[in-house]
C-alpha cells in the first residue's frame, strides 16, 4: 500500500496537485526531522545522567 501511495504522489507532483503533494512532503520531512532532533537532545541527557551517576548503576 505504501509503495502504491508514493507512486501516487509522484505522479501528483506533475498535476496542478503539485502545491498540494510539495506540502505534504515538507510536514513529512519537519516531523521526522523533530522526531530525529528529540531523539538525539534524550540521548544527550542519559549520557549525562549516566556518566554523572554511573555509581548508582553498578
Amino acid at each position: 500500500m505504501n509503495s502504491v501511495l508514493c507512486h501516487l504522489e509522484e505522479v501528483l507532483c506533475w498535476t496542478v496537485l503539485a502545491p498540494l503533494v510539495r506540502a505534504r512532503r515538507r510536514r513529512n520531512e519537519r516531523k521526522i526531522t523533530q522526531e530525529l532532533h528529540d531523539r538525539q537532545r534524550i540521548d544527550r541527557v542519559l549520557n549525562d545522567i549516566v556518566r554523572q551517576h554511573a555509581d548508582l548503576l553498578c
